[in-house]
């Protein structure tokens, strides 16, 4: 008497482990197919592609580092030959104490970024008149680990570096062109 045995194809030996990967792959086309983007990425304007930053005499401040690494990611060339020009006029950051514990001592504080910029032409045209731009990050103070809540603040300024370049790129790229 003869026994049947079916042996697996090739196909169904590699299916439990290619399933993963098929599954993967169709999850990834469904968010590019949906517009997702990662944080901070944006459609530019060809017109656009090409600025320069003008941030006066704080021409090395972590704020202008902060924005041309954002514009330089987005595939922005900073140029100083460039048809615009982002000029940053003020910028700051302050602290401010947010509460006291029982003892008088600062227990919370606020830091507040605030810059103020404009675009502009290269001949000297104003595409985007002055506009203030703000920040905010709030944080504990833990007087039993000093180190840990200094440790804080420069991760914070960091943040609100951060979050007004994207702000400030964000208004750039809304410039409606003459």
């Amino acid at each position: 008497m003869y026994r049947l045995t079916v042996r697996p194809t090739s196909f169904a030996r590699l299916l439990p482990w290619l399933l993963p990967w098929l599954l993967l792959g169709l999850l990834l086309l469904s968010a590019s197919g949906c517009g997702f983007k990662l944080r901070g990425l944006y459609d530019i304007p060809e017109s656009l592609k090409r600025v320069a930053i003008d941030a006066g005499s704080q021409q090395d401040s972590q704020l202008s580092r902060t924005l041309e690494q954002a514009l330089e990611a987005n595939g922005v060339v900073i140029d100083n030959q460039a048809p615009y020009r982002i000029e940053l006029l003020q910028q700051g950051i302050t602290r401010r104490t947010l509460s006291l514990d029982s003892s008088a001592r600062a227990s919370e504080y606020e830091l507040r970024g605030e810059v103020t910029f404009q675009v502009s032409d290269r001949d000297g045209n104003l595409l985007l008149p002055e506009r203030t731009l703000m920040s905010e990050r709030a944080y504990n103070v833990d007087s039993s680990n000093i180190t840990a809540s200094d440790s804080q603040e420069p991760i914070l300024r960091q943040q609100i570096h951060q979050d007004l370049a994207q702000q400030i790129m964000r208004q750039y790229i809304r410039i409606q062109m003459p």
